[in-house]
């Protein structure tokens, strides 16, 4: 198969298994093919456009596959599995999968190739910003968690990103968003606390 029609098939089948789910669906892996492609390029990266694209459309499909696991591991092993049959060289599919694997918060897989680096920024970039908090509220509600769960999220996971980022231009946008993330959470903090105001009767 030439490169465009593998790149189309592998899309196909992401879109199909993950759906619309705005936080961890297809329009997050639209999101973090942009910001990928935006690192690449201030970063005048020398990538394997290919393997960076593969690895951006399969790094979330294990969260939609059924079965117990972490996400990551789930879409690693469906990556290894499903682009075999594709005819991908193996090697491809090893760096691949290392990818998918390092964009991880919570595994602590070292990214090691350039194309797990802007995987790994791209991703925690969409955790961030104005998106970041949206998401984070979403997966709450889906989880039946109230907002405390999801300011908490906020506090021990999102305000660390910046600090996991590889590259010097997603470290620079990522310190911009979670500007955005603080002001929410300070701004959060301020409304729950109010107790001012007249009295209904």
């Amino acid at each position: 198969m030439e490169r465009r029609e593998i790149l189309r098939s592998v899309e196909a089948r992401a879109r199909k298994i993950m759906g619309q789910d705005p936080a961890h669906g297809w329009p997050h892996i639209e999101r973090v093919r942009r910001l990928a492609q935006m690192i690449v390029w201030e970063e005048e990266l020398n990538v394997d456009k290919t393997l960076l694209e593969l690895s951006v459309l399969l790094h979330d499909v294990g969260r939609f596959l059924p079965g117990e696991g972490h996400h990551a591991e789930k879409s690693a092993t469906y990556a290894k599995h499903y682009l075999a049959t594709l005819g991908i060289p193996s090697e491809t599919i090893k760096r691949v999968v290392h990818a998918i694997l390092a964009h991880s918060y919570s595994l602590g897989v070292k990214a090691e190739t350039p194309e797990a680096m802007v995987l790994s920024d791209a991703d925690k970039l969409d955790a961030l910003g104005a998106i970041g908090i949206a998401r984070a509220i979403h997966h709450g509600c889906q989880q039946n968690r109230d907002f405390e769960y999801s300011i908490g999220h906020m506090k021990e996971k999102l305000l660390k990103l910046p600090s996991l980022m590889y590259l010097e231009s997603a470290r620079r946008l990522a310190n911009e968003r979670v500007q955005i993330v603080k002001l929410y959470i300070n701004q959060f903090e301020i409304e729950r606390e109010f107790t001012g105001g007249l009295p209904l009767s």
